[in-house]
């Protein structure tokens, strides 16, 4: 009867050991995974700005090929997903995830959705938003890893001893990001926040040079 109770308390140590690791590690399903490659699917736009998705994709490629992993080709995947009849974005979102990632032999497929992409002019300010969700899932649609990144752009006006002028260069600047919006380099940095300087960020791929020494190290206790 004791052999069996030390059995038993061995037992549920040993859980709450496994539940713990589970818990300190929030990345415990990306790194049981290990995706080699990241199909980017066309982005969900809910913004009015037309241009928003195909900005985004403009970015985010490079980001994810330099952190060592294989992206498809972003106009090779539009290509092949209209020849499959799947012309809108929201539409290819509601596909299945096994479909999409035997479409295209993907690791893990990565959905971004703009929730905002805006200019807004009060007065003689003029301050930019983007707001982006990011979601990476594994090829059946289990989820590894998920961000969103909400970043603001005003310009700065400077310091000036008139208040007129002041208040002229304030116009000025305004104009300015009225007319060219800081659209590009907020995407950037949202892409950055999220994947590369957020806490527990995107780990390395196989291509990266950090890949052996980053799950060489164990991940939690």
């Amino acid at each position: 009867m004791k052999n069996f109770m030390t059995l038993i308390l061995c037992t549920i140590a040993f859980a709450g050991c496994a539940n713990n690791s589970v818990k300190d590690d929030p990345l415990a399903s990306f790194h049981a995974s290990k995706p080699a490659s990241i199909l980017v699917l066309p982005v969900v736009n809910k913004s009015v700005d037309v241009m928003a998705g195909s900005s985004v994709l403009t970015t985010l490629p490079q980001l994810l090929g330099e952190r060592g992993y294989y992206v498809f080709p972003v106009h090779t995947v539009k290509t092949l997903l209209e020849m499959e009849g799947l012309y809108e974005a929201q539409r290819v979102h509601e596909q299945p995830v096994e479909t999409l990632a035997s479409l295209f032999g993907a690791d893990a497929i990565l959905y971004v959705t703009v929730h905002s992409w805006t200019s807004k002019y009060v007065l003689i300010q003029t301050t930019t938003e983007v707001d982006l969700e990011y979601i990476i899932t594994n090829r059946v649609g289990e989820p590894l890893y998920q961000r969103r990144q909400k970043l603001r752009y005003t310009p700065d006006s400077g310091q000036s001893n008139s208040l007129l002028d002041q208040l002229i260069v304030s116009a000025i600047s305004a104009a300015v990001e009225r007319a060219d919006p800081q659209y590009i380099p907020l995407t950037r940095e949202a892409n950055a926040r999220a994947f590369i300087t957020t806490s527990n960020p995107l780990p390395p791929g196989p291509y990266s040079l950090s890949y052996e020494k980053y799950y060489a190290t164990p991940k939690a206790d």
